[in-house]
């Protein structure tokens, strides 16, 4: 936290500490919690390297900090990463009131290192297979019975796809975010990795012909009891639309983990017959894209519908399945 909203003195009136207190918390929210958590085990790790070597962390020298991402660099550790714990080493610094090392770096050794670092150990970016119509139809036939584990399951893959969803959206998708209509359902988002000031987005999900994952998910809130409202209020139902089941499958309140589905996504895909290291819980939001481009939908609507800034992300899955459409060399090859 910025020294200017320390206490002066532990003598303060207590209103004058709770608004204190309270500036801390949201000024510690412009950043998400997982790059709290990152920065926080990133610092760690620094520190750990100059005790190791008895030299001081804070405040760092600057050839210290790029001595670092070279030992990093050396480790395997992904040049991406290593930025990252360049950048939680300044922000410490800044925490403390102190100058950050790049700051103080005047010839550039820190910035020379990195440019170093992500020329010399540039590593190809791992792509996971998409979940497209064809393999989600796979997946899904994998799954059978109709418990509420199956029926859940079914759903998490089907809107997982269909709302081209990361998989931290669909654990945490509330009851009340969802809309039903004759023609789909409308799910709001409120807050997602492209929408950090929480301003909130809203997709539709038609009913479809195909996978049919309206239908699955009436399903799931069905078989869940999750639909019509609360018995004991009469209130419309509010909590987690997928839930945590028990070894016995007994409905919990609990929402399920990102994690949830991203092992839900490789053991349907083992059990189609895929190779389940190719596959993610990124593969759900893949798969749609990748589809939707197949089937030369328009770039703006995918753009909206997935939720990307930018459409240089978008752009490349519709490069990727027209790549021999009216192919330069098709006239003498």
């Amino acid at each position: 936290m910025a020294r200017a909203l320390l206490p002066i003195s532990t003598n303060l009136p207590p209103d004058l500490l709770a608004e204190i207190e309270g500036a801390r918390d949201t000024l510690a929210a412009s950043k998400a919690s997982s790059t709290q958590k990152a920065y926080a085990s990133d610092w760690e790790r620094f520190c750990a390297f100059c005790d190791a070597r008895n030299v001081e962390a804070l405040p760092a020298h600057p050839d210290i900090v790029a001595l670092f991402a070279h030992v990093e660099a050396q480790a395997g550790i992904a040049p991406v990463t290593i930025g990252r714990r360049v950048a939680a080493i300044n922000h410490h610094h800044k925490e403390a009131g102190m100058a950050s090392p790049s700051a103080r770096d005047a010839a550039g050794v820190v910035a020379q290192m990195m440019a170093g670092v992500r020329r010399k150990y540039a590593r190809k970016k791992e792509q996971k297979a998409p979940a497209e119509a064809e393999v989600l139809s796979a997946m899904l036939a994998t799954i059978e019975g109709s418990g509420l584990r199956a029926t859940r399951d079914r759903a998490i893959l089907a809107i997982g796809m269909a709302g081209a969803f990361r998989r931290s959206e669909i654990a945490s998708m509330h009851l009340t975010e969802l809309r039903f209509e004759v023609s789909g359902v409308r799910i709001r988002i409120p807050r997602s990795k492209g929408d950090q000031d929480a301003e909130g987005q809203e997709i539709a999900i038609p009913e479809g012909r195909f996978i049919r994952p309206v239908r699955l998910l009436c399903d799931w809130l069905e078989a869940a009891d999750l639909t019509g409202p609360d018995p004991e209020t009469g209130k419309p139902r509010v909590g987690p639309v997928f839930r945590r089941l028990t070894r016995s499958d007994a409905l919990t309140e609990s929402p399920i983990t990102d994690k949830t589905v991203a092992r839900l996504v490789k053991s349907c895909a083992s059990a189609a017959g895929l190779d389940p290291a190719l596959f993610s819980g990124h593969s759900l939001r893949a798969g749609f894209l990748t589809e939707a481009a197949s089937m030369r939908a328009n770039l703006f609507k995918m753009k909206d519908h997935s939720r990307h800034k930018s459409l240089d992300t978008v752009a490349g899955y519709v490069r990727d399945a027209a790549i021999f459409d009216d192919h330069a060399g098709e006239k003498f090859l």
